[in-house]
């Protein structure tokens, strides 16, 4: 099994751009036309959040229309928010996300249907939280997690949010904490079927051990952030748009690549044209 992940898009009205310079529509299209053409084709595809900017209506409205080729190609899509996306603006525009949990509002599900037949099972997971930069999970959404891992513990998991659940060591976005990060660890390391925990937030790829299991985040499709571990604050890159490919194999497990848009074109070498 192979799914795309495309996170981070930060759509904007049509016509405008991200902070006045970065086209983040053409970022996304250029994702969904490398997926639709992408040979093998992904099998599914996962948007972990932060959709568009400032989650006004013409925005997710601008968005619906850059998402439309996948399902035209009748490629399955599965939204995750993020903190800069509104639940309810989701909600009106993708009928298939749950409906509103009185209790909590959040868009928490397993993902199985067409997905049980490549021997492995994908969880959305919620971790927004109205009006804040920073991510939470809560002990009522562990008790659901933990419940769901353990009536599969015979199924391969892998988990989809928005927000990692550690320290990156890029100050200004640690700032915006994680809360109920040990809750997360504590409820993952129970289940070792869970062979990992996929995000988004931070515009870069990053890969960290937690809770028995790896945690990856990856590039956003449109705005990269730098790398500052030096304490530099605010600071964005001009590095390529990128998608992540994950693979299942039931025999050798997962593996992800990082795919950019830019300079990534095949070519043979010497030795091995000579040998082809």
């Amino acid at each position: 099994m192979l799914i795309a992940q495309i996170t981070d898009c930060h759509v904007v009205e049509r016509g405008t751009l991200l902070s006045g310079s970065v086209d983040t529509a053409a970022g996304l299209r250029t994702a969904v036309e490398h997926v639709l053409t992408m040979t093998p084709r992904p099998d599914a595809v996962i948007a972990t959040g932060d959709l568009v900017n400032d989650a006004r209506p013409e925005e997710y409205d601008h968005l619906v229309e850059l998402l439309a080729p996948l399902r035209d190609a009748g490629l399955p899509l599965h939204l995750v928010p993020g903190n800069h996306d509104d639940r309810a603006e989701m909600r009106a525009r993708f009928p298939d996300l749950p409906a509103t949990d009185v209790a909590a509002d959040r868009l928490d599900r397993v993902i199985d249907d067409h997905l049980g037949a490549h021997g492995i099972r994908l969880i959305a997971l919620d971790t927004t939280v109205p009006g804040q930069q920073g991510g939470r999970v809560t002990d009522d959404q562990m008790a659901w997690l933990d419940g769901v891992l353990a009536s599969g513990a015979d199924v391969p998991t892998l988990v989809f949010q928005h927000h990692p659940p550690f320290v990156t060591g890029i100050g200004w976005m640690d700032e915006n904490t994680f809360e109920g990060a040990d809750l997360q660890a504590e409820t993952l390391a129970r289940h070792d079927h869970v062979v990992g925990v996929v995000c988004g937030h931070l515009h870069r790829p990053i890969v960290a051990t937690f809770g028995r299991t790896a945690v990856s985040c990856w590039p956003s499709t449109g705005a990269q952030l730098a790398l500052a571990l030096a304490g530099e604050r605010y600071l964005y890159s001009d590095e390529p748009g990128a998608i992540a490919l994950h693979r299942w194999d039931p025999r050798t497990g997962l593996t992800s690549h990082l795919h950019q848009f830019t300079g990534g074109e095949p070519w043979l070498p010497d030795w091995a044209a000579a040998m082809s």
